[in-house]
């Protein structure tokens, strides 16, 4: 899962890089800071750039990512940061590993309006969802959430 412990960029670009890193050779979705998503594959993750069929972006663009249903992922464990990560992605994370298994709404840089998610997993720097309707996955960059807003189980009732 990389090496990144002593770097700035190990809020959510070094986690980020380990995701890319498992989904070599896999069609995937990647939703930028800016711009359109781009469906493309990834031929390989070097030195915090994404080169793929589609040209090479830069890991801190990118925000989140569709994969495929059945591909799992393994998630860097959360760790205790006192640095460049205490302020902006330890929040989110620890607040999202709170809300493993609801289903939640949540702003995206990147994505273009609010979404209803399910929180799957938490590491450091990467929230993994589900579709609370589908299989699909989302991994995505806990420094790119830019709001969380938990639904209760009477909310999602009554819009049925």
């Amino acid at each position: 899962m990389g090496v990144f412990d002593k770097s700035l960029c190990d809020c959510c670009v070094c986690p980020m890089q380990c995701v890319l890193e498992q989904l070599i050779d896999i069609p995937v979705l990647i939703f930028r800071r800016i711009g359109s998503s781009i469906l493309t594959t990834i031929s390989e993750v070097d030195n915090f750039i994404a080169f793929t069929d589609q040209g090479k972006f830069p890991i801190c663009n990118i925000t989140a990512i569709t994969i495929p249903d059945g591909a799992t992922l393994n998630l860097k464990p959360i760790k205790k940061n006192t640095g460049e990560c205490f302020c902006c992605e330890d929040p989110i994370t620890n607040l999202a590993s709170t809300l493993i298994d609801q289903v939640v709404e949540m702003n995206v840089i990147g994505i273009a309006s609010s979404f209803e998610i399910s929180i799957v997993d938490v590491g450091e720097g990467i929230i993994l969802t589900g579709n609370p309707v589908g299989t699909e996955v989302l991994p995505i960059s806990s420094c790119a959430i830019t709001r969380i807003n938990s639904i209760n189980q009477q909310q999602i009732n009554s819009q049925n």
